[in-house]
């Protein structure tokens, strides 16, 4: 008998459910464009400018000297010495990260984060220890002031929902909006707090998801932060463009180096 009068044989029994094949395929696609999409940042646009890093995004395996991951918040052991260092990637994740765990509780997983000419990027998945579904992206963009448009900051021109804004004592303008992300699904939702400081001529956004982009399509009933733990977090006066607390940047060299070869599920 031929090789191949074997191989008929051997699978003449066996029957393949073609729409679960097509299902699962379609399904594998989504969540592997979504891992080449990665992290998008969080995104938003007003009549006159654009109010976020718009397309950017952090890819794994970019540049490995600026994107780490671990599996818990980076540990920082005592209080501010009120020195700081020349920001990185890996730092604007940790202090992204050590702020959102100062406001609430959960996992962290997938630490990112980039420094690259005048912007600093630091975003993770947060898994709450409350509610149901997957993880969600949290992400902090650090931008020169110009960023934010012309002076007055208003919600006038802001096509985005529920925009509030008002004034710091210390002359900052923060900006909260919903922005959900039509990219990532029906269901996905975004909330974003934003901080414009002339003194620092810094435009700093944070954002939550109710998902992430390995999720393949799962979301949470809501983001994983409030705009009040958004607003806490943005707010923080040691942010800073070109430099951190020099205890947030040592933080983020601790973390473990992205192998791309993990750590790609939901949590």
């Amino acid at each position: 008998m031929l090789l191949q009068d074997s191989l008929r044989d051997a699978v003449a029994d066996v029957s393949a459910n073609l729409p679960a094949l097509a299902e699962a395929s379609r399904r594998q696609g989504l969540a592997l464009r979504r891992r080449r999409r990665a992290l998008a940042t969080v995104g938003a646009t007003a009549a006159a400018t654009v109010l976020a890093a718009g397309a950017y995004a952090l890819v794994p395996g970019r540049d490995t000297d600026n994107v780490a991951t671990d599996t818990a918040v980076p540990v920082v052991v005592g209080p501010l010495s009120g020195r700081t260092a020349p920001i990185t990637g890996r730092g604007a994740a940790a202090a992204l990260a050590v702020a959102v765990d100062d406001v609430a509780d959960g996992s962290f997983a997938g630490f990112q984060g980039d420094a690259y000419e005048h912007e600093a990027l630091g975003a993770f998945r947060f898994l709450p220890t409350t509610g149901s579904g997957p993880a969600g992206l949290v992400i902090v963009n650090l931008q020169p002031l110009a960023m934010a448009g012309p002076a007055p900051y208003t919600c006038a021109a802001f096509i985005l929902p529920d925009c509030r804004i008002w004034q710091l004592p210390n002359g900052d303008t923060v900006r909260t909006y919903r922005d959900d992300d039509a990219e990532s699904g029906v269901g996905s939702q975004r909330l974003a707090a934003e901080v414009i400081s002339p003194r620092r001529k810094l435009r700093l956004i944070v954002g939550a998801m109710n998902t992430n982009p390995y999720a393949d399509g799962e979301h949470r009933d809501a983001p994983v932060l409030t705009t009040e733990q958004l607003v806490a977090v943005a707010t923080q006066p040691w942010w800073g463009r070109f430099r951190l607390p020099e205890e947030y940047v040592a933080a983020g060299e601790k973390l473990e180096d992205f192998t791309g070869a993990t750590d790609v599920d939901g949590r």
